[in-house]
């Protein structure tokens, strides 16, 4: 019978760490093609606290428009998908962004991501 991964990369983050999620953040908002961009953690929103899944929460924002982000605190080789096809999808973890999850490269900032209205 075949095998079906369904939702690839939502589960839970074992060994995460704070840290790693941070640093993360700092990977994640260079590789953004919106500038300028500035976070905030808000543990008081982690998925870690309240689903124990490895996934720590910030505020990203420029001007008066945010996304939160709920970042794997995984080593950033784990979570950085870029769709290379060197890499396998199936060893990456997902970020949730305002609450959906996805893979680095598509979850990626520009400049339309903080109009009004989106």
């Amino acid at each position: 019978m075949p095998r079906v991964i369904i939702n690839s990369g939502t589960g839970p983050c074992v060994g995460a760490t704070e840290e790693h999620a941070i640093e993360n953040m700092r990977h994640f908002l260079a590789d953004c093609k919106a500038k300028n961009l500035s976070f905030v953690r808000i543990p008081e929103q982690d998925y870690e606290k309240e689903y124990g899944d490895g996934r720590f929460a910030f505020l990203v924002w420029k001007n008066e428009h945010c996304h939160e982000i709920q970042m794997p605190g995984l080593l950033l080789e784990r979570v950085r998908y870029m769709g290379s096809q060197t890499q396998n999808l199936h060893n990456f973890s997902r970020l949730y962004v305002d609450g959906s999850s996805w893979f680095w490269c598509y979850t990626l900032l520009d400049e339309e991501s903080f109009k009004i209205g989106t």
